[in-house]
């Protein structure tokens, strides 16, 4: 896939909220997860890590009141994609998510993503 393909169906899973399928169809499986502004997850490797963070934050989201991928700019080498989300926490307090993530991509494949916000 080029960088324009694997950008166009990755804001096509996560418009529909497919994540599990953005990391099986478009994530190398060695990909790394940077956050360094996470307490808890800094730095994550492994598309089965990446897989069971995103189950732990889960645990504590009773549901998502709106979700907003913007268009992605994309270059030779990475995808950068704005990203804004809302959601319920179970304790009833609303959690906003307003950040650019910036996808790497080598040969087809998501090899990192990092979040700035």
């Amino acid at each position: 896939m080029t960088n324009k393909e694997v950008a166009d169906r990755l804001v096509t899973l996560l418009r529909e909220g497919r994540f599990n399928e953005v990391y099986d169809e478009l994530f190398h499986v060695d990909a790394e997860h940077i956050e360094p502004q996470s307490e808890h997850f800094a730095q994550v490797k492994g598309v089965a890590a990446i897989k069971a963070k995103d189950a732990v934050m889960q645990e504590n989201i009773s549901g998502v009141e709106g979700l907003e991928v913007g268009d992605a700019i994309v270059s030779k080498g990475h995808i950068a994609l704005p990203y804004r989300m809302t959601v319920t926490l179970k304790d009833g307090n609303k959690w906003p998510l307003d950040e650019i993530i910036v996808y790497k991509v080598n040969d087809g494949k998501i090899v990192s993503e990092q979040f700035f916000y």
